[in-house]
C-alpha cells in the first residue's frame, strides 16, 4: 500500500515538472505568474514525497524527535 502511495506522489512530482519545463519553453509565451505558480506547486509536492518519506527538507537537518 505504502509503494502505492510513492508511486502516485512521485507521480504528481513528475507531471508537475513536465508542467513546468512546458511553460518554461514557451518562453515569453508563458506569464511569469503563471510560471510561479507551477513552480510553488511543483515545490510542494516535493514537499509532501519528503514527508511521506519521514525525510528532512534540509540536508543538516536533524532526524528524530529533537529530545536528548
Amino acid at each position: 500500500m505504502a509503494d502505492m502511495e510513492f508511486k502516485k506522489r512521485l507521480d504528481q512530482v513528475e507531471e508537475l515538472y513536465n508542467e513546468l519545463y512546458e511553460l518554461r519553453q514557451r518562453g515569453d509565451d508563458a506569464g511569469k505568474e503563471e510560471i510561479v505558480l507551477a513552480e510553488m506547486r511543483l515545490d510542494n509536492a516535493w514537499r509532501e514525497l519528503y514527508a511521506f518519506m519521514e525525510l528532512p527538507l534540509a540536508p543538516d537537518a536533524q532526524t528524530g524527535d529533537g529530545t536528548e
